[in-house]
């Protein structure tokens, strides 16, 4: 048993940016991951499903896990966006759009975000379709992609331990209770204060098993993003056009639901409107050499070189509904004991619109961009479920406050997506590190 300042579950990217932020203030912070710490450039295993087996109520769902130190973050492609104001406000979050800024300034700053230069074709192809192409902006660390595995923190991560509970008493917690997979021992961590950044589902599991009030309200308005991906397969030796790894990649925003739509006290842009809330973009990246994709059997294979590949993705932001939740299952366990979560998700009438829209859209954009005689084909459908973003099992205002304190618990805070009303219509990453920055922020404070 260790007593430390502050207790981090979950080493993936808010929980070590948020971590060294932390350090900075002088605080000794316990870094928490269940999985390994893999050595630079290895491929991020596949989760065993033994030990961590989701069970799901669609017919399809297969989220993206990684146990590792650095979490998705290992998988990413750096998109890193600010959620425009009429974003934030249509998902009432409860921070306001000049608040958010200073924190996404912030997190810029703490992962290097910078911007590449826009391909003239996409360039062009926006203008024709009316819709706002923007360059891909990420951060880099020389020639690559930043993964939480380049912060302080990630090396000081405690591996090999899952959290299981929280232990407490009049309304703060006292200790984390742990299993340390390399010895197979229970392990106590004290701490003054405790960040959950495990994920959505993995921060509610710890919270039902801690039983943490009110018991019934963790796990509601689960949500995440609608992806429609198609790639577009040209029979052409186009290379990117120079500014190194961010160069032919895009944001396109076709504007929908734009502002004041769906906003209270805003202008309506009655042009942007449509049967349904939230908007969506669409993430252009390419070309690619087909055999970087493994996708060089889509064409003969005497022709795999005289081929490229574009993909698109649409991201289109999803809502809560009563149909979308998380709970444990009482008579099926993990092989360390734990009840296994149970996802429920299905799509509703307004997901199915929103889903149409983005495919037309892929489809107009990939047409425009696309020289004579290429195939655009679809390999992800929008109402297939598991994007990967999941978001919103602790966003209810009785549970958290705008800075992701726990009200049942004063000295817990969350940082991961659970306290996120939505995905949001682009991809979140970002946003969800200015949140764990405010969160950084905060405890001090609260200790002091």
């Amino acid at each position: 048993m260790a007593s430390w300042d502050v207790v981090v579950v979950g080493a993936g990217a808010a929980g070590c940016v948020l971590a060294d932020a932390l350090a900075d203030t002088g605080c000794r912070v316990a870094l928490v991951e269940a999985g390994p710490r893999l050595p630079a450039g290895a491929r991020a295993p596949e989760v065993d499903r033994r030990a961590w087996g989701f069970r799901a109520t669609a017919g399809s769902f297969d989220w993206y896990r990684v146990r590792a130190v650095g979490g998705r973050s290992l998988l990413w492609g750096g998109w890193s966006y600010r959620f425009p104001a009429h974003v934030l406000r249509r998902a009432g979050w409860p921070v306001s759009a000049a608040t958010m800024a200073r924190w996404y300034r912030a997190a810029e700053r703490a992962i290097g975000v910078v911007e590449g230069p826009l391909d003239p074709r996409v360039r062009r192809a926006a203008r024709a379709l009316e819709v706002r192409a923007m360059p891909k902006r990420a951060p880099l660390v020389g020639d690559r992609i930043w993964t939480a595995l380049d912060t302080r923190s990630a090396r000081r991560a405690r591996t090999h331990t899952v959290a299981l509970r929280l232990e407490h008493e009049r309304g703060e917690a006292s200790a984390l209770d742990c299993l340390d997979l390399r010895t197979g021992k229970s392990v106590r961590i004290r701490g003054r204060a405790y960040v959950l950044a495990a994920s959505p589902v993995e921060t509610t599991r710890i919270l039902l098993e801690s039983e943490v009030p009110p018991r019934r309200a963790y796990g509601r308005d689960l949500v995440d993003h609608q992806v429609a991906s198609y790639v577009l397969i040209e029979r052409v030796r186009r290379e990117p056009t120079g500014g190194g790894p961010l160069a032919g990649s895009a944001l396109i925003d076709p504007g929908v639901n734009g502002p004041g739509v769906n906003g209270p006290g805003v202008d309506t842009d009655a042009a942007s409107a449509r049967p349904y809330r939230g908007g969506f973009t669409i993430e252009v990246s390419g070309p690619h050499r087909l055999d970087d994709l493994g996708i060089e059997r889509m064409v003969p294979g005497d022709e795999v070189d005289e081929h490229r590949a574009t993909m698109l993705h649409a991201i289109g932001e999803v809502f809560p509904s009563p149909r979308r939740f998380v709970e444990l299952q009482t008579d099926d366990r993990d092989a360390y004991g734990r009840r296994n979560p149970r996802i429920h998700f299905a799509w509703t009438r307004e997901d199915a619109r929103r889903g149409a829209d983005m495919k037309r859209a892929c489809v107009a954009f990939g047409d425009e961009i696309a020289a004579p005689g290429s195939r655009l084909v679809q390999f992800v459908d929008p109402m297939s479920a598991g994007a990967g973003h999941e978001a919103g099992t602790a966003a209810r205002q009785e549970l958290v406050d705008d800075r992701g304190g726990l009200r049942a618990l004063s000295n817990v805070w969350i940082a991961d997506a659970s306290v996120m009303p939505t995905s949001g219509d682009r991809h979140p990453t970002l946003t969800l590190l200015a949140h764990a920055l405010r969160v950084a922020a905060a405890i001090p404070r609260a200790l002091r």
